[in-house]
């Protein structure tokens, strides 16, 4: 007695398994080349950062005759800085831990 078998169309384990190894491959190369953008988008993002809040230290200077006395909150207390909702004062705070600030010279720098 003969047992007949019906083809069906599926994949071979070893299809699956070249499958799954070109994904990892991809996936690591695209972590790769993803990491070092994050951080330099991340460096892009705290350049303008630092330069808009040596901006709002002049503009301080020109309004009230002086340089704000302690940086970020003396900015957020005129005005410059918002502080209306959580996520702001976060990101107040943010700011306050990565710049330094030299009040005689008004001047933001990297920490």
């Amino acid at each position: 007695m003969k047992i007949s078998r019906q083809k069906r169309a599926a994949f071979s384990l070893l299809e699956v398994i070249a499958a799954v190894i070109i994904l990892a491959v991809v996936a690591a190369a695209t972590l790769s080349t993803i990491a070092p953008m994050r951080a330099k988008s991340e460096q892009k993002l705290n350049d303008k950062m630092m330069a808009s809040l040596n901006g709002m230290s002049q503009s301080y200077f020109l309004e009230y005759g002086q340089y704000p006395p302690s940086g970020t909150s003396s900015l957020a207390d005129a005005g410059y800085l918002s502080t209306a909702d959580e996520a702001a004062k976060i990101q107040l705070e943010q700011m306050s831990n990565a710049f330094s600030y030299e009040s005689k010279t008004g001047v933001f720098a990297k920490r």
